[in-house]
């Protein structure tokens, strides 16, 4: 993918991270605001990469599932925050259970070092678990916490690739260095 586009996307998704991680409590009370915006993004992001990747039949069923967060975001946009609570709840755990699950594919498909694989598994295992409980026993506690993960996901969903990436280019000049 295009590096500038890369170096973009890890700044601005660490400062989004930053800035949910420290206004949580005010995002809390607008979460139904939050998560549109963060399900827009993501949704034509993923279709940005995968139109830039070109398309094949993977993209296309992930086109589709892109399509589907991006109706959701929109019917969260509209949601009533005093009434409308629990499918404010329902549909963002859901989504973020098929974004984890997508995550876990590209965890296996894409990553080199094992550490950082196996942190990115754990994650995502987490986020599934929170999520099932949010679908179950939707609080503002919970939405709470949510919004706190939500705050450290998108910071670790460009660091994990980054970090890969840098050990996997260190690696790659020892080794070099080696067969000299």
């Amino acid at each position: 993918m295009n590096k500038k586009y890369q170096i973009f996307k890890t700044f601005y998704f660490i400062i989004l991270g930053v800035l949910v991680f420290i206004f949580h409590d005010f995002l809390t009370n607008h979460a139904y605001i939050l998560v549109s915006m963060i399900m827009l993004l993501y949704g034509v992001e993923d279709i940005v990469e995968r139109i830039i990747r070109k398309v094949n039949k993977q993209n296309i069923s992930r086109l589709s599932s892109n399509i589907l967060i991006i109706i959701l975001g929109v019917i969260c946009l509209f949601l009533n925050r005093d009434t409308d609570f629990v499918p404010l709840c329902i549909i963002w755990a859901t989504w973020a259970i098929l974004r984890e699950e997508w995550e876990l594919e590209d965890v296996i498909n894409f990553f080199h070092n094992k550490l950082i694989m196996v942190l990115n598994i754990l994650e995502s295992i987490t986020v599934i678990v929170i999520s099932i409980f949010f679908i179950f026993s939707p609080t503002i506690e919970h939405i709470r916490i949510h919004v706190i993960i939500l705050g450290i996901e998108l910071i670790l969903e460009v660091l994990f690739p980054l970090i890969d990436l840098l050990i996997s280019k260190k690696k790659e000049e020892l080794n070099e260095e080696t067969n000299i």
